[in-house]
């Protein structure tokens, strides 16, 4: 299915093997491998891409100074034609300019295998806060992701600056051209994450938007806690405000399509699919029951196409636990959540003999509840 603003695009797996034909003054970007380096780089700009290819630091292939130079570029006037190879993906993507500013770097990936990335952009957006550390991003995310979930496939990826504020495609993302610092490793972090979802494990999203948005949006918190000790990550930022905020005039539940769904609650995708793991997590099953059960779903159904029901019972079966009461209330229902202490009473009259804490639900959603009881001299329980 092709591309269709909310909801994207649903392709199959296959191998891609492309030509891009363009003016000889462009550099061309695409998804998966250049295959004819010689025929379209410079002897600089191949020895520079071999430097970056062993470096955990970017290395610049064409600076500041050098964009737009007759030296930058193989010949002078005509056409060059960029020969790219992809496997076993569901699209592929491509850009070209004349004013791009170029770096790589190495990724270190799990197995042991080393690939490359890149970042292009103009001079405009180029800084040290800003796209100047936009493949110090690429690279951490690649490597939190693949460590915490499941190796990156292929062998290269690049981050595209641009006037769309984010759009994925297997091995080449595009960001924001104008954004900077914390907004720019957000951007950077969530477009190459949905190379886990939906490019890795091939949900569809034009049907079940949640199942990469919301997960991509979720594993986008922890990479967010990881990168260089948390510079950018806020506890206070969880999704729950934001659902809390839905949730006072969402009508429709996560299983909606795309199509059907409200514009204004669509954000409920990314948002209400986050929490909803975030207390699956850290609630119902724990970090580790969790975090088994959920590599277990990206194992098994990684390079196919699991629907939302083999997403809940590859959950239930891998953690152990019948959770249909947490699937139904969550992804099929507009339910919402409301749980107060209505009353404390000591038991006989005195705090000696501890108190009875009355817990209802004042709203449908049923869930564990966790009290820190505080007392008088300051010490706490939970």
């Amino acid at each position: 299915l092709p591309y269709m603003g909310l909801g994207e695009f649903y392709c199959e797996y296959g191998d891609f093997d492309y030509y891009i034909t363009a003016p000889a003054d462009m550099l061309v970007f695409g998804s998966g491998d250049l295959q004819n380096p010689e025929d379209v780089l410079t002897r600089k700009e191949i020895n520079r891409l071999k430097e970056a290819s062993k470096s955990d630091q970017t290395v610049t292939i064409i600076g500041r100074d050098e964009v737009g130079k007759p030296e930058t570029h193989l010949k002078q006037n005509g056409t060059l034609t960029w020969h790219f190879n992809m496997k076993n993906s569901r699209d592929i993507a491509w850009a070209a300019s004349k004013a791009f500013m170029w770096d790589a770097a190495k990724v270190n990936l799990p197995s042991g295998r080393k690939i490359i990335l890149q970042s292009a952009y103009p001079v405009e957006s180029a800084g040290d806060n800003a796209w100047g550390r936009s493949t110090e991003y690429l690279k951490n995310s690649i490597e939190i992701y693949s460590k915490a979930y499941i190796e990156y496939p292929w062998n290269s990826a690049v981050n595209i600056s641009g006037v769309a504020l984010g759009m994925e495609y297997p091995g080449i993302i595009f960001c924001l051209h104008n954004l900077k610092n914390e907004a720019l490793w957000g951007d950077v972090t969530h477009e190459i994450g949905h190379n886990w979802f939906p490019m890795i494990v091939g949900s569809n999203e034009r049907k079940y938007m949640w199942q990469d948005e919301g997960f991509n949006t979720f594993i986008n918190q922890y990479a967010s806690q990881q990168f260089n000790k948390g510079e950018y990550f806020h506890p206070e930022n969880r999704p729950a405000k934001a659902i809390a905020r839905e949730m006072k005039t969402t009508a429709d539940p996560l299983m909606m399509p795309p199509e059907a769904m409200d514009l204004n609650d669509y954000g409920q995708y990314y948002n209400k699919t986050s929490l909803c793991l975030d207390m699956l997590r850290n609630v119902v099953l724990g970090p580790e029951r969790f975090d088994y059960a959920f590599k277990t779903y990206i194992s098994n159904w990684a390079m196919k196409h699991p629907l939302p029901y083999d997403f809940f019972r590859t959950m239930n079966n891998a953690a152990g636990e019948d959770l249909n009461w947490f699937w139904k209330e969550w992804f099929f229902t507009s339910w919402k959540l409301d749980q107060a202490v209505t009353s404390v009473k000591y038991v006989l009259g005195t705090p000696a003999h501890g108190a009875i804490i009355t817990i209802e639900n004042l709203e449908k959603i049923a869930m564990p509840v966790v009290l820190k009881i505080t007392q008088a001299n300051g010490k706490t329980e939970m």
